[in-house]
């Protein structure tokens, strides 16, 4: 099966745990500044455990889908798969598909009732998007 791939940047790699990491550090700070400040008041230590949760599930999503970091498009004779990065991944078998359009900037696949999508090029080597026309301009 020939496969293409894009190359992620540094914060599309690891998103979930950037964000899950600052959203523990404003827990951290919610809960230090409740402590340090000795009022009565309860806000700071709700605010604190939200963001802890917030945070938590951040990291519980970059262990889910950790697996799934990239984005790429695969082929052979008889299917087409696509997987968005972190997100959905598309099977179409090259027989039901109606037509596969490769331009500059994106793929575009359609299938029989309405189950085609457009996944973006950009990111892509030049040779690999002349590795899809050469196969997919023909169909």
């Amino acid at each position: 099966m020939q496969r293409i791939s894009r190359k992620l940047s540094f914060f599309r790699r690891n998103q979930f745990l950037l964000f899950g990491a600052f959203w523990t550090l404003m827990s951290i700070f919610y809960l230090v500044s409740q402590i340090l400040v000795e009022e009565d008041g309860t806000f700071n230590y709700f605010m604190s455990f939200g963001y802890l949760i917030i945070g938590l599930l951040y990291f519980y999503q970059n262990y889910r889908y950790g697996h799934k970091k990239g984005e790429f498009i695969e082929w052979n004779d008889t299917v087409l798969n696509y997987q968005q990065n972190f997100g959905k991944f598309y099977s179409f078998k090259l027989s039901s598909l109606i037509n596969v359009t490769v331009t500059r900037e994106n793929l575009i696949i359609k299938a029989q009732n309405a189950q085609g999508t457009m996944a973006s090029l950009k990111g892509y080597s030049e040779e690999d998007i002349a590795k899809l026309r050469g196969k997919f301009d023909n169909m």
